[in-house]
């Protein structure tokens, strides 16, 4: 332990105490036991049986699993504090910009693994990411028969929701709109009618072939309720460069031939030459798609987590293990970043 605690963020130890992580010394006497024990646990398939014993193994601690479950469940937190402070001293956090104000950014998404075993299990972990506080704000473990949609969260004043194709659909839109919320989603062509303010319709196509590569502009539309009532919602686009659409026609190419998509249409294949998003914000264009971009950005640090640390392997349905699990888990994806960038040591 004594080597990696030198590439923990300065004040760990006391912010153990601050949180609630480490409470009382009782068999785990300091927090550098507390964290041999997260540690054990994040590395060995989520089991406090098995981190209880490595424990009794590695250190002559006895804590046995129902202690273990209450100490590291607890470190949730502690854990999440240490993860957003490593990020920030490599410079991975992201800064927020100042024209969001006092707004919250919420990044929805949704991940889903397959249980090991004879009898297997698609579990879908549903997340909301606060993406300037580095947290996560819900969680909820169902089976992959759960849909992925907005009206799973809670939205609150201030909020700006961000999501991609599966959640945007009119119920998910006024579900934020009615939290008093803003939504940033990426538009799905055939989730719903676009209309214009006469109530006719919109043909979305004819407007984006006007588009040069990498040229932006916004459409004011309007979506119908069951009602009948119009609502207005605006569409920001940009057309992607040439090298953009070639990789993503290679990717839809690719998915048809493995069978995990039916093959797309003419018109779908020719709308994924832009990037179309969906919003009720009143931001420049340039400042929604930047706010586009760190959706993806976060995306891209939690497929790398699920593939070189484990990040799908849930371990359990409670709330606050799952928060403990995840976070530390980019905790100790943080932390073996922070080592490889200060040794300079090959992967």
């Amino acid at each position: 332990m004594q080597e990696i605690i030198e590439y923990l963020p300065k004040g760990w130890a006391e912010k153990a105490r601050e949180t609630g992580a480490f409470t009382r010394a009782r068999n785990i006497k300091t927090p550098e036991d507390l964290l041999a024990l997260n540690m054990l646990y994040i590395t060995n398939d989520g089991s406090f049986q098995t981190a209880s014993a490595m424990m009794k193994l590695t250190k002559g601690i006895s804590v046995n699993k129902n202690a273990a479950y209450e100490r590291i469940t607890a470190s949730g937190e502690w854990l999440r504090w240490m993860a957003e402070e490593l990020c920030a001293m490599q410079g991975a956090t992201i800064e927020k910009p100042a024209f969001l104000g006092e707004k919250q950014v919420k990044l929805v998404d949704a991940s889903d693994e397959t249980t090991k075993g004879k009898d297997k299990t698609i579990w879908r972990l549903h997340y909301v990411f606060n993406l300037f506080e580095f947290a996560c704000t819900s969680m909820e473990l169902t089976t992959n028969k759960e849909g992925e949609r907005l009206t799973r969260h809670d939205v609150r004043e201030n909020d700006i929701i961000i999501g991609d194709r599966m959640y945007c659909t009119i119920t998910g839109m006024e579900h934020v709109l009615s939290g008093g919320g803003d939504f940033l989603l990426r538009f799905k062509s055939k989730a719903f009618i676009l209309y214009d303010e006469n109530g006719e319709r919109v043909e979305l196509l004819q407007e984006l072939r006007k588009l040069s590569p990498l040229e932006s502009a916004d459409f004011r539309c309007f979506y119908k309720l069951q009602t009948g009532e119009l609502r207005p919602v605006r569409l920001v686009a940009m057309k992607k460069d040439a090298k953009s659409i070639a990789e993503c026609h290679r990717k839809m190419q690719r998915k048809f031939s493995k069978k995990q998509e039916k093959k797309a249409t003419k018109e779908t294949m020719e709308l994924n030459e832009y990037v179309v998003l969906a919003t009720s914000l009143d931001y420049a264009n340039e400042q929604i798609l930047e706010l586009y971009r760190a959706r993806w950005q976060v995306e891209q640090v939690f497929y790398r987590l699920k593939s070189l640390f484990g990040y799908g392997d849930v371990p359990s349905k409670n709330e606050e293990t799952v928060k403990a699990w995840f976070y530390g888990k980019l905790f100790f994806a943080a932390l073996c970043e922070n080592i490889l960038r200060q040794t300079s040591f090959s992967p």
